[in-house]
């Protein structure tokens, strides 16, 4: 979808320390080899202190990221939050508390479970909710936040192609101006994929007792079993390749004309990976930073964004490649164009 004046006015993100996937290595929480293989250096990670809840992350990350857009609060018309794991209390809505501490009372907020596509497709979604003229406010915030705390998640073990780092991210659109400008965005689903996300669990009544680890990688492996799809890489490989050709197009831009690609934190170690499918020399993207970090759940795309600003990366006339998947499976890309710095 092509847009017409919508601008990212602000980005931030909130990060705990960083612990050595070296360290891990010697303490015994990762095996040497897959710390080779997924070439990530450390990740980051919170503290158990109620004060690194993910939703108190959160409303960091959203008021440097109004701060960094000169965004009054009062002209905020939605508030979405995106997470992957546990927000810190059952059964309750999140992101009126991030709306509520970091905007005010009265804007609707609303949270997103899609995975790791959470936090890009709350942009095309606040991106659509602000095209269609909302009634007060020409601005919405976008936020992130995970704390991948076990026993139910081993942060350095149970996805089987990456690893989780905690913290949150924000972004900030409006109709009014900003740093960078959004082109174009596209989202391509193929909802048959969800299984690879459910493998051949059953469908309990309450939450499984004891309390078992989440291996994502099996789930994965029994659920390409159970559907017996044939053609489910290519399905896969498909949906990946539509949105980025469809996000190109849609925002005239040729793929040697992306400055920088802000991608998922993830690694094969097989020599074919994500960078090469989107196109783009590894170099040109986000791994260099995204690998200190590890994977941010819903974050990776907004948090990258604000290194590349707050490094002075990019600059006026860059296009940048923001490109996020999350299982179900959906798909968001877009490519925005930087206009000024970010720091106000």
């Amino acid at each position: 979808m092509r847009w017409e004046n919508l601008y990212v006015s602000g980005v931030a993100s909130w990060l705990p320390p960083l612990v050595s996937a070296d360290d891990a290595v010697a303490a015994g929480l990762l095996e040497p080899e897959r710390r080779r293989l997924r070439g990530i250096t450390s990740l980051a990670v919170a503290s158990d202190a109620e004060q690194d809840a993910p939703p108190r992350m959160a409303v960091r990350a959203a008021r440097e990221a109004l701060r960094h857009g000169g965004t009054d609060p009062a002209d905020v018309a939605l508030v979405l939050h995106a997470s992957l794991w546990y927000q810190g209390i059952d059964m309750w809505p999140e992101a009126s508390y991030v709306a509520h501490e970091a905007v005010g009372r009265q804007v609707p907020a609303f949270s997103i479970a899609q995975r790791c596509n959470g936090g890009m497709g709350g942009l095309e979604l606040a991106a659509s909710y602000l095209g269609a003229g909302p009634a007060s406010g020409h601005a919405a915030l976008i936020t992130t936040a995970d704390r991948f705390s076990g026993p139910r998640v081993d942060r350095w073990n149970t996805v089987d192609v990456t690893m989780y780092g905690d913290g949150a991210s924000a972004l900030v659109l409006s109709t009014r101006g900003g740093f960078a400008r959004v082109l174009a965005t596209v989202t391509s689903a193929d909802n048959s994929l969800e299984i690879l996300g459910r493998g051949d669990e059953p469908f309990r009544r309450h939450p499984q007792e004891p309390v078992p680890t989440v291996d994502l990688g099996q789930r994965t492996v029994d659920g390409a079993r159970a559907a017996a799809y044939e053609d489910l890489t290519h399905r896969y490989i498909d949906l990946l390749v539509a949105a980025r050709t469809r996000v190109l197009e849609d925002s005239g831009t040729d793929v040697q004309d992306i400055a920088r690609a802000v991608i998922p934190v993830s690694r094969r170690g097989t020599g074919h990976e994500l960078h090469d499918l989107l196109g783009i020399p590894d170099e040109r993207t986000s791994w260099s930073y995204g690998r200190t970090t590890g994977h941010l759940g819903a974050g990776d795309q907004f948090a990258g964004l604000a290194e590349l600003t707050e490094t002075g990366a990019v600059v006026p006339g860059d296009r940048v490649l923001l490109f996020g998947g999350g299982a179900g499976y959906t798909c968001t890309a877009a490519v925005v164009e930087i206009l000024s710095s970010a720091t106000v």
